[in-house]
């Protein structure tokens, strides 16, 4: 094999698993990827802030409104309870990853983690 055959197997073998397969990530993989990060994303239009604290706390800001409640993992995936505002109640999502630092819920929304 050439040089930049090698390179290029290097290089593949960096991607995360679930980049190249398309497949959610694990609780193992949003611990490490996504749990205590500040997360940005654009809704209709208007920016949202977004942060799964390590206690089982959830914070969400969108313009000047605030929203918080709980998450939890179910599965491969993570269920947030919203105790007030328009995503109120209990939604679960799972996530995958599109490289770098940008991941796709599974509502159709591609979230970024600020590092």
């Amino acid at each position: 094999m050439e040089k930049s055959g090698v390179l290029v197997a290097v290089l593949v073998a960096l991607i995360p698993l679930s980049a190249m397969s398309g497949e959610a990530l694990t609780q193992e993989q949003i611990s490490r990827e996504i749990i205590g990060k500040d997360i940005t994303a654009k809704r209709k239009g208007l920016n949202v802030r977004l942060k799964y604290l390590p206690d089982g706390n959830v914070t969400m800001k969108v313009m000047l409104m605030s929203q918080s409640g709980t998450w939890e993992y179910e599965g491969d995936g993570i269920c947030m309870t919203m105790t007030s505002g328009p995503r109120k109640g209990r939604n679960c999502i799972t996530f995958t990853h599109l490289g770098g630092s940008k991941f796709l819920n599974s509502e159709g929304l591609t979230m970024t983690v600020q590092n």
